[in-house]
């Protein structure tokens, strides 16, 4: 479904991801585990095109990507949950939702969306009309996948949902993506807790300083003793 070749992303002088290439197949769960700065966000922000390619191309169903406007990208069918949640703090939760489906043109399967998001999360039903800047960062981050899922994308991408969050709403988070996946939405994830996305995932790609070092199914990766000790606490 979705293929990166040979992709590299600059940041001036300094180099963001190297000469990555990854696969993502429909119905599948892969995640990017790695350090900090590792270039896992910027992968993501590459494929949405918020940021621009140096060299290699993206491939979406076929069609390349790379290139082409954030709002294309959702278009194709590919949304995005960034880190840090990024809701509108001024904009209230049904309008933050509204704002995900806003290329949408089928606007009576908006409504019925939007019922079956507030019916998937009863804490935003509960808060539709409160500003999103002052709800919890748990609400904030449904918040953030509900209006994600309003585009009805058919490959979303997580950045570090966990973060910040407290281990019961942690758990809640994961839930909610497994789930996701199983109603036949393609993931891609990026989570700080390599543990926990092994354990969902089917395969994952371990990125060091830019460039992807080794990559497998969660259980060879779980399995990788290099990988256990630098990442999963031995």
């Amino acid at each position: 479904m979705l293929k990166l070749e040979q992709v590299s992303v600059n940041y001036g002088a300094t180099c963001g991801v190297a000469q990555i290439s990854l696969e993502v197949h429909e119905g599948e769960l892969v995640t990017l585990i790695g350090a900090n700065g590792a270039g896992k966000s910027t992968t993501l922000r590459a494929i949405n095109g918020l940021e621009p390619l140096a060299n290699g191309r993206i491939v979406f169903n076929g069609d390349v990507i790379s290139g082409v406007s954030p709002a294309q990208v959702i278009e194709s069918g590919i949304s995005h949950c960034p880190e840090g949640r990024r809701v509108f703090p001024l904009l209230t939760v049904r309008e933050n939702l509204e704002m995900g489906a806003y290329r949408r043109q089928d606007r009576q399967r908006v409504k019925r969306d939007m019922e079956h998001m507030f019916d998937r999360f009863p804490r935003l039903r509960e808060r539709h009309q409160q500003v999103a800047g002052t709800l919890s960062g748990g609400e904030q981050q449904m918040l953030a996948i509900a209006r994600a899922l309003m585009a009805r994308p058919r490959l979303v991408m997580f950045d570090e949902p966990s973060l910040g969050l407290a281990p019961n709403i942690v758990e809640q988070i994961f839930s909610l993506i497994t789930e996701i996946r199983t109603e036949g939405v393609t993931v891609l994830l990026v989570e700080q807790n390599a543990y926990a996305a092994l354990e969902m995932c089917d395969r994952a790609y371990l990125l060091e300083n830019g460039r992807i070092v080794t990559h497998g199914s969660a259980a060879q990766m779980l399995a990788n003793q290099d990988i256990r000790k630098a990442y999963l606490g031995g």
